[in-house]
């Protein structure tokens, strides 16, 4: 394992180490994060599907409850771990989001969330991606607008220490050129981001809930959303090449 992939993996051992022995199983907004993929209406029981960055498995039950064929990798042995013990009837593994020890045109479906903005290679990643994924498969992702988060962050650490565990974040243009560059078609989808989750992680690092609770962020252009939303379907290689 490369220096930076082992000092990863070491980081998110601890975070997941501490969350679950605080008994904190949700790392991310799951119900912003269903009703996307819902909204996408790619989510048939035909479809054979790979969720990376999976932590403990919640959204990977969501889905298998809801028909799909469904793998849930992390890079974290402990979330895994975890998984396996609270579910064990479904598919997990460990694996890096960046390194996918998986056949060729096998997937319908990659879906992450919160996950690219983690990774030190985002380039291997969507190539991988797009390695597993068949002819017209979709990935389905979210990860946060550079342009917000990195207030957020400065704000939650009082630091500039979100460099280290947020290394790329992206610009809208940013992301929907590395998309194109890789050989996928993106549409970007406003979702509502203010929900519960949301709000209580805003007054978490002293913002105000009344502030952002009436705040429709459909409203606002895509540059200015606090995360984007993606269906990026698989191109033939002819058409970027």
């Amino acid at each position: 394992m490369e220096p930076v992939e082992n000092q990863t993996q070491l980081r998110y051992e601890k975070r997941w180490q501490n969350a679950i022995a605080a008994g904190i199983e949700q790392a991310g907004n799951l119900d912003l994060n269903l009703l996307f993929l819902e909204q996408t209406g790619l989510l048939t029981p035909d479809k054979n599907s790979l969720e990376l960055g999976c932590g403990v498995g919640l959204l990977v039950l969501a889905l298998y409850q809801k028909g799909l064929t469904i793998i849930g990798s992390d890079i974290s042995q402990t979330a895994i771990d975890h998984a396996r013990e609270k579910f064990p009837g479904l598919d997990f593994r460990v694996f890096s989001a960046e390194k996918i020890p998986c056949s060729s045109d096998i997937f319908d479906l990659v879906l992450s969330f919160d996950v690219i903005e983690h990774l030190h290679d985002v380039d291997c990643h969507f190539r991988e991606v797009r390695r597993i994924l068949k002819p017209g498969g979709h990935y389905l992702f979210q990860t946060p607008n550079k342009l917000t988060n990195v207030i957020f962050e400065t704000l939650k650490s009082r630091s500039f220490y979100w460099r280290i565990y947020h290394p790329s974040l992206h610009y809208y243009g940013q992301l929907h050129r590395r998309l194109q560059r890789h050989g996928f078609s993106s549409k970007f989808i406003k979702m509502n981001t203010m929900n519960a989750y949301t709000l209580t992680k805003l007054s978490n690092v002293g913002l105000p809930q009344s502030l952002f609770r009436w705040i429709d962020f459909r409203r606002l252009p895509y540059r200015m959303q606090t995360n984007f939303f993606v269906i990026a379907e698989k191109q033939p290689e002819s058409s970027f090449e």
